[in-house]
């Protein structure tokens, strides 16, 4: 990682991703670095978007989250994702009966 992005991501919002690269495990801000390629991030609650736990990620770890400048971008792109999952889930349920 050179000097001009280490810490570029400070301020930033995220989902993270799990491996199927769909799934969104994880919302929270990024607070900064703790060592270099290693970020210090904020979870935040599904239900009530208060702070929860700070956890400690390896910058290869995150290669497919999903970033954002806003909280507001990250909250619309998560009514997305939850319509899409509904959808899906609605259309697997009138297949299968």
């Amino acid at each position: 990682m050179n000097k001009e992005a280490i810490g570029t991501l400070t301020g930033k919002f995220f989902h993270s991703v799990k491996p199927d690269r769909e799934t969104i495990e994880w919302q929270g801000t990024f607070l900064g670095l703790a060592s270099p390629g290693l970020y210090r991030c904020q979870l935040f609650e599904w239900v009530t978007g208060s702070p929860s736990d700070q956890i400690l990620v390896p910058a290869v770890d995150m290669r497919y989250w999903k970033i954002y400048d806003t909280n507001e971008q990250m909250n619309d792109s998560y009514k997305k994702y939850s319509r899409r999952i509904v959808g899906k889930e609605q259309k697997q349920a009138t297949v299968t009966q």
